[in-house]
């Protein structure tokens, strides 16, 4: 008789197996740890049962980018994207080309803000490319962090400075990272940290709405 499993008693069964106790034993002695023989999605499915029992921040590492792509996507269909990051190349093709990838610098910049800013477990999932690239010191981004809150008294053309000296460039309508737009008290900044970009409302000097 065969017995038929769903997803969810699958990977309960592998996060009871033994062998996920003993690599959790592993690693309270070392910082890296190498796992062979699993193949397909048990990949995907060992390190959702390790992060589960024993939660702390995961870094994987994997050839390229296209694996890493479809590693970090097993692992978000088993847990969910919450606690999943994914940390690709900045740049389109090949960091020679020097073309950037607005998308995938908003991805880099959310996982080294989550790294900046909270100290939960993650499982941050990339590949030797994206690794090799320059990132910015914590100190540096801390710096280079503007925050706005409603009701903050702010004037709107300090803000527009400070975009300015981040390197933010002026356009008429915002539509990929790196922009901002100003028409009367309405100020839309594109974050590098933001899937979308954020509507600023000004009553006067104060922060009426962010949308």
């Amino acid at each position: 008789m065969v017995e038929t499993l769903d997803i969810t008693q699958l990977q309960q069964r592998v996060e009871k197996h033994p062998n996920m106790t003993a690599a959790g034993s592993l690693l309270k002695n070392v910082h890296v740890l190498s796992v062979t023989g699993l193949h397909g999605s048990s990949r995907a499915m060992f390190s959702v049962g390790l992060f589960r029992k024993f939660p702390r921040i995961y870094l994987y590492i994997l050839n390229d980018a296209e694996t890493a792509g479809y590693f970090y996507h097993d692992i978000t269909q088993i847990m969910g994207s919450r606690e999943v990051l994914f940390f690709p190349s900045a740049y389109k093709r090949a960091s020679k080309y020097g073309q950037l990838d607005a998308a995938n610098e908003v991805l880099r910049t959310e996982t080294l803000s989550k790294l900046q800013s909270e100290d939960t477990p993650l499982i941050i999932v990339s590949y030797p490319d994206a690794l090799a690239e320059k990132t910015v010191s914590g100190e540096q981004l801390k710096e280079n962090t503007l925050k706005v809150t409603v009701g903050e008294m702010l004037d709107s053309s300090f803000v527009s400075e400070v975009l300015e000296s981040y390197g933010f460039q002026y356009v008429d309508y915002v539509y990929e990272p790196g922009q901002y737009a100003a028409r009367g008290s309405i100020l839309d900044v594109f974050s590098f940290s933001a899937e979308y970009p954020y509507r600023i409302d000004f009553f006067g000097d104060e922060v009426e709405t962010i949308r």
